[in-house]
């Protein structure tokens, strides 16, 4: 009992910190930019990559010492591991590009995830495809709705181009969450040699997204970021410095507790924790934000009042219903909703 306990605890407090880091590294880095900062962006993307991976690469050969990694092929585990990878380093473009435009119009269009994990799963997964409906249409409906009265009308001078570029990173996430599922399911197996730990995978995702952060960096930005990171001036700035180190460890917090939060949940909970529940905190934050002395700094709108409460109370209707309907799929199926089934992995 107590074990079980201690679990419940240790897997309770994964999501919040999962929930927690997600939500505040977008702020954190709007205010790196708006220190002056901008034009070092992608570098500033690669640099807490990199620190991730190679966090995620010593905590896992922290691991092996304690017990057998995985008897299959690396070049397998590379193969299942890449596309996830390379989403990720798409995601993290993207959202690099719509948060210096706009971290509001970024933030407040982080519900649509669930649209477009709806759309691709009914396009391209048999068993979605048997489902009635009818049966997703009212959270649809209510995020939707939801996502359009808080982020249409956003007060960003980029506001075209920031809804693009948010909502492309929107479904390149939504990808990422069924090719990470995809990859997790088959290279899972029916002994231990043969199953690929979450750390594992986390670890090798993050070095293929490591090798595209880093050219792209040096192609978009040159070599001049690399000098101003090193350079005393960047540190003699308190501020600055305690930005771009926060960026950094937020982000090997992130990449630590998602791989915690995976071991503690089965992948369908944990996709569904994330994609309900940070949503709605990234836009409750914008909202809370806009009355703050943070106002400024992340270029936020004032308060519109009454269409504001409309499309947050849309939304948490939306996110519930399909927090509601995905957790009786996850009860009544091994799969979750978004998820392919193993057979149709791996036939042919």
């Amino acid at each position: 009992m107590v074990t079980e306990h201690g679990s419940m605890y240790s897997s309770a407090a994964y999501v919040v910190l999962v929930i927690a880091f997600g939500t505040v590294l977008h702020p954190e880095l709007k205010a790196f930019y708006r220190h002056g900062h901008g034009s070092m962006k992608n570098t500033v993307s690669a640099i807490d990559t990199i620190a991730a991976c190679c966090f995620l690469f010593l905590l896992r050969c922290a691991v092996s010492l304690k017990s057998e990694g995985s008897s299959r092929p690396w070049c397998e585990k590379l193969r299942w591991a890449a596309p996830p990878g390379i989403f990720v380093f798409l995601v993290i473009t993207l959202s690099t590009w719509a948060n210096y435009l706009s971290y509001e119009t970024f933030a407040l269009t982080a519900p649509s995830e669930l649209l477009f994990v709806w759309c691709l799963a009914r396009c391209c997964q048999h068993e979605e495809r048997r489902r009635p409906v009818a049966q997703d249409l009212p959270a649809v409906f209510f995020t939707t709705l939801g996502t359009c009265c808080l982020s249409f009308t956003s007060s960003s001078s980029h506001a075209f181009d920031a809804l693009l570029a948010a909502l492309l990173c929107r479904w390149c996430q939504a990808s990422m969450t069924v090719a990470l599922r995809s990859c997790c399911v088959v290279l899972s197996g029916p002994g231990k040699e043969e199953t690929v730990s979450v750390l594992e995978i986390a670890q090798l995702k993050l070095m293929v997204t490591s090798c595209l952060c880093l050219p792209y960096a040096i192609i978009t930005e040159g070599v001049a970021p690399w000098s101003t990171i090193v350079s005393s001036s960047l540190w003699a700035d308190h501020s600055s410095a305690m930005l771009l180190i926060g960026s950094v460890l937020i982000t090997i917090g992130f990449q630590w507790s998602t791989v915690g939060l995976n071991r503690s949940f089965r992948s369908p909970l944990c996709a569904l924790l994330q994609s309900t529940l940070q949503p709605l905190t990234s836009c409750v934050l914008v909202l809370l934000l806009a009355d703050s002395p943070w106002q400024k700094i992340l270029g936020l709108k004032q308060l519109r009042g009454t269409i504001d409460i409309i499309g947050l109370c849309c939304l948490m209707v939306g996110l519930f219903l399909s927090a509601w309907v995905s957790r009786r799929q996850l009860t009544s199926a091994d799969e979750g909703m978004e998820f392919p089934d193993r057979r149709l992995l791996t036939s042919g």
